[in-house]
């Protein structure tokens, strides 16, 4: 997926649902800050689908888009990618004040992305490999800071077993020693 590609999706997305907002999520929501890691070997070049959420959620709208625009569909067989569509209960896995760091996406109004260290934080929680190496990927590439990383995952409420996972994951991400015990 590059940048090229999210905004021709949200574009079709708002052409559906016009009375709608849409939020970017997943690792595609990195293209709105860092649009070259949709080129050549960079990480999203591999991509082929972006997480969409559209604001205000309701279960018709996201069918339609889901029908119009998801995987395996007419717009997937032929440009190649696809629209996700999430429910809004995937922003309580997000930390406190989000909306307030949303990052407009380039050349598509009503359309906003997640703070790159919001999704890092989000990626840890999840703690799949391969959502530590894209955190570890741009901590290397220095297009994200460990300690606003590590305090936007603090933030996320979390049950017990999910705290010691997920600092687990971004001392991984960022190859940091554990702590002396």
């Amino acid at each position: 997926m590059n940048l090229d590609s999210l905004q021709h999706l949200i574009r079709s997305v708002r052409a559906l649902a016009e009375d709608r907002q849409v939020i970017v999520m997943g690792s595609a929501s990195l293209l709105a800050s860092f649009p070259e890691l949709g080129a050549g070997s960079e990480p999203l070049a591999a991509t082929y689908d972006a997480d969409l959420c559209p604001q205000p959620f309701d279960e018709t709208t996201a069918l339609m888009i889901h029908e119009a625009l998801g995987e395996s569909g007419a717009f997937h067989l032929r440009h190649g990618y696809h629209a996700d569509v999430l429910r809004d209960s995937i922003f309580d896995t997000l930390p406190p004040g989000w909306r307030e760091r949303l990052i407009p996406v380039p050349r598509c109004d009503g359309a906003f992305a997640l703070d790159p260290h919001d999704l890092a934080a989000t990626k840890l929680l999840v703690g799949r490999e391969k959502d530590i190496a894209l955190v570890r990927h741009l901590g290397r590439t220095g297009r994200l800071s460990r300690p606003l990383v590590e305090q936007r995952l603090d933030s996320i409420p979390k049950v017990d077993r999910l705290i010691l996972a997920s600092h687990q994951a971004l001392r991984q991400a960022f190859k940091c020693p554990p702590p002396p015990f």
